[in-house]
């Protein structure tokens, strides 16, 4: 089987689900078409071009390349990352759908919010009717991208939650020892994140033994950084700048918990999910896609900014931290349920599913 996807850039949050799927003996080939090697927003932050084992590259193709795809590999299974957003992705859609090519999507829940998201409602739905009829099955990105999909109308059996599966090195040594709470954020410091509005929340907690370490920068940075000054918290918050990935894995062994307090759409969101691997706990916003792999009194916990008082309550199971699995039940539940392992071998029944008449399987990280 070959098994062809078509993404915008090269993406470390790929790279090992990508990797697993070449290592499945069913799986002959792995191909991955994108628009560039990486976007100068994933740059700033410290990314690089990731080297993925075992699966061929192809970047920036020309239309007739990317017709010359299709024909050569007549019985592959196509992945898009959108429908015909962008130069390539219209290609790949066009060129699959006039080969009669087998075609699945991979899209994350859209903006709702004001004029224009109902305005892209309005595209998303003529989509729907125009051309989503060639598209065998959807990757939905969360509860979002899956509640999005379905009231536009698409059959559930063709719709399948998707997270954002990874695989991580976790360090051979056992975590330091202390009394108080380890936080972990790491990304953007801006609006939409949260992180602004999960400090000022943590303010109102400073008596409590915790600590919660920023990596990142943004438009907030500033404001934040004085904010932590104004309310004497710089022995709690603490300020780091972007990593580069690899070293970035390397410190969620020194963390008790991993936070991700979005505010806007916030499709997945890896960091939890490598917090997780590594047998941190999460804490998020129900925002977030990845709320739905966080299981009360056992791997973290959820809350509602729109909530009175939820992020408090949040907070305040974070620093208690009772009733939770400990590291190595989270770490093994994680590995079974959102690793690059698990995701490929969840790909490899929804492609049975949708073309071999199996059941729909059971998503990993609920079953």
């Amino acid at each position: 089987m070959v098994l062809i996807f078509w993404q915008g850039i090269i993406s470390i949050h790929q790279k090992t689900f990508l990797e697993a799927l070449a290592k499945q003996p069913s799986v002959s080939k792995v191909i991955l078409v994108v628009e560039q090697d990486i976007s100068p927003y994933r740059k700033n932050m410290g990314w690089e071009v990731p080297v993925i084992e075992q699966v061929e590259i192809i970047r920036s193709p020309s239309k007739e390349e990317v017709a010359r795809i299709f024909t050569e590999n007549k019985d592959a299974v196509h992945v898009l990352g959108g429908v015909r957003v962008g130069r390539l992705m219209t290609m790949a859609y066009d060129e699959c759908v006039r080969q009669k090519g087998k075609m699945g999507s991979l899209s994350e829940s859209y903006n709702k919010a004001g004029v224009k998201g109902k305005l892209r409602h309005l595209k998303y739905f003529y989509y729907k009717l125009r051309y989503y009829k060639h598209i065998d099955f959807f990757l939905a990105v969360g509860k979002a991208g899956v509640d999005t999909y379905t009231r536009l109308g698409f059959d559930q059996k063709r719709v399948f939650p998707w997270a954002y599966f990874v695989s991580v090195k976790v360090p051979d040594i056992k975590p330091q020892t202390t009394t108080e709470k380890r936080i972990i954020y790491a990304g953007r410091i801006e609006e939409g994140k949260g992180i602004s509005r999960f400090a000022a929340q943590l303010a109102n907690v400073k008596d409590r033994k915790y600590r919660l370490d920023i990596y990142g920068g943004g438009p907030e940075e500033e404001s934040l950084k004085k904010f932590v000054a104004d309310n004497k918290l710089e022995d709690k918050i603490h300020f780091y700048p972007f990593l580069k990935y690899d070293d970035l894995v390397t410190k969620y062994i020194n963390y008790d918990w991993v936070v991700l307090p979005s505010t806007k759409k916030d499709g997945w969101g890896v960091i939890v999910s490598e917090g997780l691997l590594n047998g941190l706990k999460g804490i998020c916003s129900n925002i977030c896609g990845v709320s739905w792999a966080i299981k009360s009194n056992f791997n973290g916990v959820v809350f509602d900014w729109a909530e009175e008082g939820s992020c408090r309550k949040a907070i305040e199971e974070l620093i208690n931290d009772e009733s939770f699995a400990n590291r190595e039940t989270i770490k093994a539940w994680a590995q079974k349920s959102i690793s690059a392992e698990a995701g490929a071998e969840y790909y490899l029944k929804i492609i049975d599913s949708t073309y071999n008449g199996k059941e729909k399987p059971a998503i990993p990280w609920v079953s």
